[in-house]
């Protein structure tokens, strides 16, 4: 069954600036989405909102018919919303393991399942994340994120910092969490990851 986020009149100012003004819109779960536009236009600002980290000045955003302020935040930072930014948002001086057991603690054999999706073997689990290269933070990330298991997956620039072969990979693992069901949004001004959703959201078309 399809899940549908709906942002409805929403808009975002400082002071006299607005960032965007009366955003309407509805993603789907299966899909991907892109937010693009030029730097400042608000894709970040508007990913935040929808992950409760920035508070909209008017308009409200609802998932399947409740808003998202109604729903508990604990409850939606843990299984509602997931994150993976450009900076793999890791704890440098802890290990993979830690790292991965931060919100809930897992079983060995899961966090081994896990890192095994994304190329990783069970030795990576003892590895400080400083010891690590960008591409492998990032598939750490993804397992993180693939643990956790949320209903909405946003994203920050995900592959601003990989080659090729690993922004493929991001790409690749994005496109498995939509087909499972889930809402993928990328806030991105990469042209190939552009390519690669089935709309493009252009922030700074909702301008006063």
């Amino acid at each position: 069954m399809t899940s549908y986020l709906k942002l409805t009149g929403c808009s975002k100012s400082f002071d006299q600036y607005h960032v965007f003004k009366n955003v309407d819109y509805q993603f789907e779960s299966g899909k991907m989405y892109a937010l693009v536009g030029p730097s400042g236009s608000g894709k970040t600002t508007l990913l935040n909102s929808i992950g409760r980290l920035e508070k909209l000045t008017a308009g409200s955003i609802s998932f399947e018919g409740t808003d998202i302020t109604t729903i508990p935040s604990l409850k939606y930072f843990r299984q509602f919303i997931g994150y993976l930014f450009q900076n793999y948002a890791l704890v440098d001086e802890e290990t993979v393991a830690q790292n991965l057991n931060i919100v809930k603690h897992y079983r060995t054999a899961e966090l081994q399942n896990h890192l095994a999706k994304f190329g990783l073997d069970d030795t990576y689990l003892t590895r400080k994340i400083f010891t690590l290269s960008g591409g492998e933070a990032q598939r750490v990330a993804l397992a993180r994120l693939s643990l956790q298991n949320p209903l909405i997956v946003l994203a920050d620039e995900p592959t601003g910092a990989l080659d090729h072969a690993n922004g493929q990979l991001v790409l690749d693992s994005l496109r498995a969490m939509a087909v499972s069901g889930k809402v993928v949004i990328i806030a991105t001004h990469d042209n190939h990851v552009k390519a690669a959703v089935d709309e493009c959201l252009d922030i700074s078309s909702f301008k006063a």
